[in-house]
């Protein structure tokens, strides 16, 4: 189960790479884009890692099983990692445990929605954007009618849950350890995922910045 969290922050290290730069580096020296990455009460506390560390370390002792035909056939490049992990030094696998959470937490975090969502943020009252406006990057493209676009306030807890509990089941109960057994698994929660939306001043920002750079 651990390998799932290395997967997913290998195939979506774009998307969640803000996240682990929030739960590392001090607030005050963040830039100000990766400031909401997450929210203050949603960031790692150490008397909660500590203990989900040392829970990992205790998978990583008793529940690293090897199948043979991993470290026998050197085609797939889960050869090449076990043989790392492995052989490289005694202490390899235990010094990959903070990856492991981090992406755990990046991972669920992301989960909780967009940092630049604000449920308590009044509807805006200007008009809506014109179509030279949307073309020229200073408005937000808005859906066709009757198109839903993904849930920005984030997921429910019960989600998670039963995505977790699936995930679970599905890849500890596998015998080898195949990145394919973690396509579904991510491709389900990516689904759920909602990008960070840029707002419209942003991307005029861009634009100015970018015209003074050619002039």
């Amino acid at each position: 189960m651990l390998y799932i969290w290395a997967y997913i922050i290998f195939f979506s290290f774009a998307l969640l790479y803000p996240y682990i730069l929030a739960a590392i580096i001090p607030r005050k020296y963040l830039h100000s884009s990766l400031r909401a990455f997450p929210a203050r009460n949603q960031r790692p506390r150490l008397k909660t890692a500590l203990p989900i560390c040392a829970i990992m370390a205790l998978i990583v002792r008793f529940n690293t099983i090897v199948h043979p035909f991993t470290l026998a056939d050197n085609r797939h490049y889960t050869f090449y990692v076990f043989r790392l992990l492995l052989r490289s030094h005694p202490l390899t696998r235990y010094a990959v445990i903070p990856i492991y959470y981090l992406s755990a937490y990046a991972a669920i975090a992301a989960l909780g929605g967009s940092p630049d969502a604000n449920p308590s943020k009044k509807p805006s009252t200007s008009p809506p954007p014109n179509s030279s406006q949307v073309r020229r990057g200073l408005q937000p493209r808005l859906p066709p009618p009757g198109v839903r676009l993904p849930n920005d306030n984030g997921n429910h807890v019960s989600l998670a849950l039963i995505w977790l509990l699936a995930t679970a089941l599905s890849v500890i109960t596998a015998p080898l350890v195949e990145p394919r057994y973690f396509i579904l698994p991510w491709l389900i929660w990516r689904i759920h995922v909602v990008a960070p939306r840029s707002t419209g001043e942003d991307t005029a920002r861009r634009l100015r910045k970018r015209d003074r750079g050619v002039w």
